[in-house]
């Protein structure tokens, strides 16, 4: 019985998260600080302040892109700089890797 109600909890929490991550990836949207465009995501390098931060958007934005377009759990995403089309990261199997992350700490 313990064990039940914990996995329940956890699912809902889960959901929740998954909710906010929707809610979140589709304000940026619609400010134009993001752009999906088939699997390349171009976004605004303020979004991404150091490594750990990197990483968690291309794991909300294959969630979103899961959820909302419809793609493949296998499916590469590739991410891009939104202003100067530099690739940032890759996104394969659920394993994200950053291409050039020196970038990103400039002001």
């Amino acid at each position: 019985m313990f064990y039940a109600n914990k996995k329940t909890t956890v699912t809902a929490n889960q959901a929740q998260q998954t909710a906010k991550i929707l809610a979140n990836v589709k304000s940026l949207l619609e400010k134009k600080l993001i752009s999906i465009e088939g699997n390349s995501i171009f976004l605004q390098p303020q979004l991404w302040k150091d490594e750990p931060a990197a990483i968690n958007w291309m794991k909300c934005l294959q969630i979103y892109c899961m959820l909302k377009r419809q793609f493949k759990e296998k499916e590469t995403l590739n991410f891009y700089d939104i202003n100067t089309k530099q690739a940032i990261g890759i996104i394969a199997n659920k394993r994200a890797k950053l291409i050039d992350f020196e970038f990103k700490h400039q002001e």
